[in-house]
């Protein structure tokens, strides 16, 4: 099937207004998935958990069901009609969402979360496959860094948008739905962050969906999914075990980054929200669209490898970040290292879904893209949260010294992932070039 897009104004239009619908739908995920990070001191208290209890609603709870759908959803993103199938996984996780600012126990927060997780499965797989469908492959790299800023558009506004929310709550009062526990505080918060959802539905279903890409790639889609795991394997171990150490990495710090500065600097939960989510807005999709053009440049310079080799270098850094929150920063200071974190963090997933995109032939993206999540938010968002609290409680159990756990997470998980780069780089490069080479010889042509 001939791409659609070939240039004329009204493809290309159409092409950036779905980019622009999933980065909206990508914002209301993160938004819905992220705004408990912000309320886990006022959840904690009034409920009277645990951090590790908290550290299963941030992990677990969400993620073993975004495990067992994403892969059946990622299959249906390769069959079906995408937005359409985007559409009605939104529409899930609106009511999970909501359902968690309603639930009256430590159990009904879990199944709320757990739909939150089934419904958000859908989203990166169906994004990705569509977006590599809306452009060519010498533009998706922009495509894709553009869609990306909108994780941490996301992010920024849980983290924004979650103190406002509360702060607003305190001004209006509780409010009350028949026997329903009085919505305020952070109820409140989930419940005004899940509307937007209703919105997402409508704006899936009015983007067009393009057809499906034939392309030429060194290993054969049409052999089965079996069949190119089986081909990349060595590229598939090396580089999804590096992704899920810088995984583990970065949800560490953005699902305890407000705990570290409540605990450690006597913050409040809604100066918290505010400074660290301009953080996430300004700097989070600088750091993507810088690292997208650093990829696009080294590329044009005939560095095939080049979505590899600054993954490397962006482990290394973000382990340097996370280790100098360890140090003794003052409340003034402490934003510094917090910014290069940041810059980091953002970076690497969306150069991470680019090499997927490189390496995996069209009518797999969308099972690839699946896998990838599965794999990366398993181990990242299920350990990630979970080893910083057993940290916390066993090691550094005094309230100002979250620091040190994040310290050692970065410490002993970053050097091990820029050696898992490594050794992906010649596989990647034996997978990727014949796609570059094609890829050149498609624009000469056209030009």
């Amino acid at each position: 099937m001939q791409p659609s897009s070939s240039g004329s104004s009204g493809s290309e239009i159409s092409a950036w207004f779905g980019v622009a619908v999933l980065m909206f739908i990508s914002v209301v995920a993160i938004l819905d998935r992220q705004i408990l990070n912000l309320l886990v001191d006022p959840i904690r208290t009034e409920l009277a958990l645990t951090d590790i209890q908290i550290g299963v609603l941030q992990g677990p709870a969400f993620m073993v069901f975004y495990t067992l759908f994403g892969f059946p959803l990622g299959w249906m993103v390769d069959r079906m009609h995408r937005l359409r199938l985007l559409a009605a996984g939104i529409a899930l996780w609106t009511a999970g969402t909501i359902a968690c600012g309603l639930a009256d126990s430590y159990e009904a927060l879990i199944v709320a979360r757990a739909v939150v997780g089934m419904g958000e499965a859908v989203a990166s797989p169906a994004s990705i496959s569509l977006i590599a469908d809306y452009f060519r492959p010498e533009r998706r790299a922009v495509a894709t860094s553009v869609y990306g800023t909108a994780a941490m558009f996301g992010t920024g506004l849980a983290l924004v948008g979650g103190g406002l929310l509360l702060s607003l709550s305190e001004i209006i009062g509780p409010l009350q739905i028949a026997s329903l526990p009085p919505i305020e505080g952070w109820r409140f918060a989930f419940v005004a962050c899940g509307l937007p959802g209703i919105l997402g539905v409508l704006l899936a279903l009015s983007a067009r969906e393009p057809p499906r890409r034939l392309e030429t790639y060194a290993l054969d889609g049409k052999a089965g999914l079996a069949n190119f795991l089986f081909s990349a394997r060595k590229w598939i171990l090396s580089h999804f075990s590096a992704v899920c150490l810088v995984a583990i990495m970065s949800f560490a710090f953005m699902n305890w980054l407000p705990s570290y500065l409540i605990r450690g600097y006597g913050w409040q939960p809604a100066n918290v929200g505010l400074l660290t989510g301009i953080q996430f807005l300004l700097l989070g999709p600088l750091g993507i669209l810088a690292g997208g053009f650093i990829v696009r440049r080294m590329q044009q310079k005939g560095v095939s490898d080049a979505a590899a080799r600054v993954l490397r270098l962006g482990a290394i850094l973000i382990a340097l970040s996370l280790a100098s929150m360890a140090a003794p920063w003052s409340s003034n200071t402490v934003l510094l290292p917090l910014s290069l974190a940041v810059l980091f963090v953002s970076m690497l997933p969306t150069i991470s879904l680019l090499a997927i995109q490189q390496a995996t032939p069209g009518e797999l993206r969308g099972r690839m893209a699946a896998i990838y999540f599965i794999t990366t938010n398993l181990v990242g968002y299920s350990l990630g949260p979970i080893i910083t609290a057993a940290l916390n409680e066993r090691l550094f159990t005094q309230s100002g010294q979250l620091g040190y756990s994040l310290g050692l997470v970065g410490i002993v998980l970053g050097p091990l992932a820029a050696l898992l780069f490594s050794l992906s780089l010649t596989h990647f490069r034996k997978i990727v070039e014949p796609n570059r080479d094609e890829g050149l010889h498609r624009r000469a042509t056209s030009e």
